[in-house]
């Protein structure tokens, strides 16, 4: 005689399975690297998804894995060949991703990675990007001093460290209106003075800087003129410093002021995002900051600044690109919908 199932076993079921198919992150982005390949999650993903038993790449178990601190990046080490790398989880296919000899990066380097844990923030330089730096070498860059003269910083694999004394380097030419994209790392400063600590800075158009330092876990709120900030107007409303010898990243929306014969009649702004996260929204920049050029209506190079700092080291750059902004008409200052700084 067959019995009836016990209802409230399979109630019990039901849940685990729900609860089991809702805690599985999502499938992953998917971008090879030189050494291995890097997964991006939509959410945090547990402890048990780093046993490295459990995956594998192009039919092999990975050699070992590694988490970001947000725990929504997952890089599995591997040795990689040109192809089609299929990557599983326990047979369960993750997704797949080409790898060709022309792939230099490595990993892990979760704060500079190309796939941001948010979509919108594309790391790889998309078709119309004019690429300054990438790991051909500085290609989009020269000094300022000097522009058809030697290269005075120093390019160690894709790296560009600044060598100090030696001036600002700027692009090769004029950049107005888009989103610009820095990767950066600061050394470890062994200075009480911040504004020593790791100090340089991006200025769009050589005349609007947003700051870099090393100040991971400085106090709190920011200050106007440390990481993060677009100096000596607005600090950033997060403090997401990584630390010095930690690669970081700056993705900047910025709007050219609008000017009618000679006369500025709106503000240049910018929206910047600090890996990853939002610290400054559409805000106003009412002038040049700091010892920067003085503002006009003709457009003006970017600007990687080389500026005194006590460091064990040198502050580096990598991957840097400009993506130009489709032609529309800026908003005047004032006008509904821009916003002005606190």
């Amino acid at each position: 005689m067959a019995h009836a199932p016990d209802e409230s076993l399979t109630i019990m079921l039901h849940l685990i399975a729900t609860v089991s198919l809702s805690t599985a992150p999502p499938p992953p982005q998917l971008e090879a690297r030189a050494d291995g390949v890097l997964l991006t999650f939509t959410q945090a993903v547990p402890d048990e998804w780093l046993k490295a038993d459990r995956w594998t790449v192009k039919g092999e178990a990975p050699g070992r894995i590694e988490r970001s601190p947000d725990a929504r990046r997952v890089f599995l080490h591997a040795p990689m060949a040109p192809g089609n790398i299929k990557v599983t989880r326990d047979h369960s296919p993750m997704g797949d991703v080409a790898w060709t000899t022309g792939i230099t990066r490595t990993g892990p380097d979760f704060a500079a990675a190309n796939t941001a844990t948010h979509p919108h923030l594309l790391r790889t330089p998309p078709p119309d990007a004019i690429v300054l730096l990438d790991a051909n070498g500085p290609a989009g860059l020269v000094m300022k001093k000097d522009p058809a003269g030697p290269f005075a910083w120093v390019l160690k694999g894709d790296e560009l460290h600044v060598k100090r004394g030696t001036g600002d380097m700027i692009s090769r030419v004029p950049l107005g209106s888009g989103r610009y994209h820095v990767e950066w790392c600061t050394p470890a400063g062994g200075d009480a003075e911040a504004q020593n600590n790791g100090n340089s800075g991006v200025k769009i158009e050589s005349r609007y800087e947003v700051q870099i330092m090393n100040n991971a876990g400085a106090p709190w709120p920011s200050r106007f003129n440390e990481a993060g900030s677009i100096y000596r107007v607005k600090a950033a409303d997060h403090n997401v410093a990584l630390g010095a010898n930690r690669w970081q990243v700056y993705d900047i929306d910025y709007t050219r002021p609008v000017w009618h014969d000679g006369r500025k009649v709106a503000d240049a702004r910018m929206t910047v995002w600090w890996n990853g996260v939002k610290v400054h929204d559409d805000v106003l920049v009412p002038n040049k900051t700091g010892a920067s050029i003085e503002e006009g209506p003709a457009p003006m190079p970017l600007l990687l600044q080389d500026h005194h700092h006590v460091g064990k080291g040198d502050v580096r750059f990598r991957n840097v690109w400009f993506q130009p902004a489709p032609k529309q008409e800026s908003a005047p200052a004032g006008a509904p919908g821009a916003k002005q700084h606190q």
